[in-house]
């Protein structure tokens, strides 16, 4: 496996599937099956365990010994290493994080997933939530991201999947400072009124000309919960919002200096 292992270190990839895996075997001429190369692989700790089948983590020389690089991103990684044309990306804090809003990425990496049955077959190391965008997904630390405007209009789409609101209150305003209206109102177009109207709510405080142009788009069509249907923390009048779930009131926040 000398030379295998030789071409590996050369191209240093992050992760090997079995495919990759079995053409090399098939250009260094071994008549070993690629599986019984993996496993042997596997064993001397050169590939270590993604929890994608057919999909590892490459343990380089440099790291002494068969110890991971804990990329959070990693799952992600190596379900699309499996499944390339899956259109699926990070969302909520994980994208935060990969734009550089948050500071830190959460223990479980959230990522939006266009369809219900993508969104099941997604690793249970993942969070998972439905959201399919209308801008294209952004290229970040090796990954698809939602854009900044879709990553706004999934939490409004969606409040409930949002794990921490708090937690969202740290990056929130700088991210909101930095949404172009123009991709703004793509992302929100024939989208339901109540999301519209959760959007306006959130950001009424920090982008009050956002805010604006959203209501611009429509007047909000009868109640919108924001957060399931409960005892309420505040109500809005001008968004007709029934907040439920917000530790904030978005009202008061103003944008990141």
């Amino acid at each position: 496996m000398g030379g295998i292992l030789e071409e590996l270190e050369l191209e240093q990839p992050m992760l090997v599937t079995s495919e990759q895996l079995a053409r090399l075997v098939e250009r260094h001429g071994l008549r070993t099956p690629a599986r019984i190369v993996a496993a042997r692989l596997r064993e001397r700790g050169w590939l270590l365990p993604t929890g994608q089948r057919g999909v590892w983590e490459f343990a380089p020389a440099a790291v002494a010994g068969a110890y991971s690089r804990n990329d959070p991103v990693t799952p992600l990684r190596a379900f699309l290493a499996h499944r390339p044309t899956a259109h699926c990306a990070l969302t909520f804090q994980a994208a935060a994080w990969a734009h550089g809003f948050a500071d830190r990425v959460p223990t479980r990496i959230e990522v939006a997933a266009a369809t219900a049955e993508l969104a099941r077959q997604l690793p249970a190391t993942i969070a998972a939530s439905v959201f399919e965008p209308h801008l294209d997904l952004q290229e970040l630390r090796g990954v698809p991201v939602l854009a900044p405007e879709s990553l706004l209009v999934h939490m409004a789409t969606k409040p409930r999947a949002v794990r921490s609101w708090t937690s969202a209150l740290e990056w929130l305003p700088e991210l909101v400072g930095e949404l172009s209206w123009e991709r703004l109102s793509i992302e929100l177009a024939n989208r339901p009124a109540a999301t519209s109207a959760r959007t306006g709510y959130l950001i009424q405080g920090i982008r009050p000309d956002l805010a604006s142009a959203v209501q611009e788009l429509g007047p909000p069509h009868g109640k919108t919960w924001f957060g399931p249907r409960g005892p309420l923390l505040r109500h809005d009048n001008t968004w007709q919002v029934a907040d439920t779930s917000l530790p904030f009131d978005p009202r008061t926040l103003r944008a990141a200096a």
